[in-house]
């Protein structure tokens, strides 16, 4: 009866030692799943927020470009601008010069 006991024993770990093997092993990927999943959301995050960011980098430098077109034609016109200055001070010079000399004559 001892030894029946004993195989029965023997028998009951056996049958716990295959029944929890599968069960760790299961909570095992359920973990790395679960981790796998984890992680794959912060990529995608990750991603959103990098592609955003590019976007307004892309942007920017659209709209620096066009303002330094921009500046470039403004600084033409101000400078055309300040000839036509230049040029209207010294007829003006001249002009007051030749009004100066026609009142001493």
């Amino acid at each position: 009866m001892f030894g029946d006991e004993m195989l029965n024993i023997r028998i009951s770990i056996i049958l716990c030692i295959l029944l929890v093997v599968p069960s760790v092993q299961a909570k095992d990927v359920s973990v790395q799943q679960a981790g796998y999943n984890n992680a794959l959301q912060k990529m995608e995050r990750a991603e959103e927020v990098f592609k955003s960011d590019a976007q307004a980098v892309e942007d920017t430098e659209k709209f620096i470009e066009k303002k330094k077109r921009q500046l470039a034609e403004e600084q033409k016109k101000a400078d055309l601008s300040r000839r036509n200055y230049l040029e209207a001070k010294e007829k003006l010079e001249q002009a007051q010069t030749a009004l100066d000399k026609a009142w001493k004559e």
